[in-house]
């Protein structure tokens, strides 16, 4: 069962550490070279793996641009299967994609539908997210750092697939009501980090484009403290 900090159907402000599993920022391009990717108010475009092979075509991403105060910070990983490189990344970008629908306080929003297969389990749960805080009028700020990240090949019969892990970290994050424009930062302690598995499965229509099939994160994760 996938599990999240969601939204009770009505809110309290100290129960406010109520953000969903999922991260929040933009673009994964980083020309610092200091080994983080981040995201933030001037990302406009999902990231794209630098392992691209060069005769694919560029895929026209949803764009998604954040407000200052939501910032994602995701780990660089230099993956030489360029196969494996596009899953991680599209992983990143469906978990991206699920808070993008929160800000925007849209549960039809297109961004998390591009990055999730059609009718799966991905789908429904970005989509359920965002509908609890968008029903309460709640939002997040703050930074979520992302790291730890690994990718194996997938356990279906035509193993096509790939399953993506990763750590984040919520402890500087917050919850922000809409209504009254308050941020309520999220209680130190064990909950504030999650381990992410992600099942991501290849386009069928658009080439190097990977989608979540299947998303399970689990709070107070011990091996991403």
């Amino acid at each position: 069962m996938n599990r999240s900090r969601v939204l009770p159907g009505a809110v309290s402000l100290t129960a406010a550490a109520a953000l969903l599993l999922t991260g929040c920022g933009g673009d994964d391009s980083d020309s610092s070279g200091k080994g983080k990717a981040s995201g933030g108010a001037d990302a406009e475009k999902s990231a794209s793996p630098s392992a691209k092979r060069s005769e694919a075509p560029a895929i026209e991403r949803p764009a998604m641009k954040f407000p200052s105060d939501v910032r994602l910070v995701f780990e660089k990983n230099e993956l030489s299967d360029p196969d494996q490189a596009a899953a991680l990344n599209d992983a990143q970008n469906y978990a991206r994609s699920t808070v993008y629908g929160i800000v925007e306080q849209d549960p039809e929003n297109s961004a998390y539908k591009f990055y999730s297969e059609a009718g799966s389990d991905a789908r429904e749960y970005a989509k359920s997210q965002i509908r609890n805080h968008s029903s309460a009028d709640f939002s997040v700020a703050g930074e979520r750092s992302h790291s730890d990240a690994k990718v194996q090949p997938g356990e279906g019969a035509d193993k096509k697939g790939m399953v993506v892990t990763f750590c984040s970290d919520e402890s500087k994050m917050s919850g922000k009501d809409l209504r009254t424009k308050e941020k309520i930062p999220f209680e130190p302690g064990p909950k504030n980090y999650w381990l992410w598995r992600i099942e991501m499965v290849p386009s069928k229509s658009t080439d190097g484009l990977w989608l979540a099939q299947k998303a399970k994160v689990e709070d107070e994760a011990a091996q991403c403290r």
